[in-house]
């Protein structure tokens, strides 16, 4: 009897302690108010918003050797083509009441952005505003890094198979210092299936779609990614989802426009300065490459006072 007691008093106990811990954990995801698992909306319009995003078009990309071979030389023609990115295109157009910087990208459903910190940090920091065909430079190396690290990791998995090549003698050690590291780190996570191992597998896989995925990147400059507005537009007869970005871009309102494209409006395209001054001038954005009044004061005094110690230092070794 006494250790019946004893075994239900250590069964409350236990239970207590394991109800306060799921009870802490239910309140931090949310209980009591848990509607449960999300229904599909009867609504017309609540259903759009849900499925919108599933009914966009793919943006289709190849990787070697699938991609289409436009071979322009005889050395082309012979060994194959370059890779190449296949990224999403951006069309450029003007608007007289838009402005001059306008551009839209086909909303795809496996497309992506920068973050709007770092898409901004990018534009302040680098002076990468309309023209970023250096950033778009640096996505085509990473491009082809990746693809280089691939063929390394393809010839890594062949040196397993051929039995006579000791990979630890040169040229081959340096197929293993490239590839080995990451392959003893996956080792441990993937296990072998029949005696086979996973990880090239994977580690290919995993290659292939990084680079797939750098074709879907879409940069936004001199916009943040967050100003696209998500619209369908008649192009060549057919209707098509876009995300378009227009207007003043946000930072050009936050921070000073870059001073080499304020020169450029003053000297090559006057007719972008005079828009800007016309639409956003009441924002108190500074479109001149010169500086305002209140800037040059300061300048001018500066030089006045250098100018009559020079004029004094004269009369001073004059009279000497």
């Amino acid at each position: 009897m006494v250790f019946n007691n004893r075994l239900k008093e250590v069964q409350k106990l236990v239970y207590d302690g394991f109800s306060i811990v799921f009870n802490s954990i239910a309140k931090f995801l949310g209980y009591p108010d848990v509607p449960g698992m999300p229904i599909f909306p009867l609504d017309s319009k609540s259903r759009e918003q849900f499925t919108v995003q599933d009914l966009l078009p793919k943006h289709i990309t190849e990787i070697p050797p699938n991609q289409a071979q436009r071979p322009e030389t005889l050395t082309e023609a012979l060994f194959g083509t370059f890779p190449y990115t296949m990224p999403i295109e951006k069309h450029f157009y003007q608007h007289k009441a838009e402005g001059y910087y306008n551009f839209y990208v086909e909303n795809y459903r496996n497309m992506y952005f920068l973050p709007d910190w770092l898409s901004g940090y990018i534009q302040i920091h680098f002076n990468i505003t309309v023209d970023h065909s250096n950033l778009e430079l640096c996505r085509d190396v990473f491009f082809y890094v990746v693809l280089l690290y691939g063929a390394i990791v393809s010839l890594r998995t062949m040196l397993f198979w051929m039995l006579a090549i000791n990979p630890y003698t040169y040229p081959w050690v340096f197929a293993v210092d490239f590839v080995d590291w990451i392959y003893d780190g996956l080792a441990g996570i993937l296990p072998c299936i029949v005696g086979i191992d996973l990880v090239p597998t994977f580690l290919g896989m995993l290659i292939g779609k990084i680079a797939d995925s750098v074709n879907h990147l879409v940069f936004t400059m001199p916009f943040l990614p967050s100003e696209g507005n998500k619209v369908k537009m008649l192009i060549d007869g057919e209707l098509k989802d876009v995300v378009q970005f227009h207007y003043l871009p946000y930072l050009w309102y936050k921070y000073p426009i870059p001073l080499n494209l304020r020169e450029f409006w003053y000297s090559e395209r006057p007719d972008i300065l005079n828009f800007m001054e016309k639409n956003y001038g009441q924002f108190g954005i500074n479109f001149q490459p010169l500086l305002s009044g209140s800037q040059t004061s300061p300048v001018l005094d500066s030089m006045n006072l250098t100018d009559s110690l020079i004029n004094h230092s004269k009369d001073l070794f004059g009279l000497l």
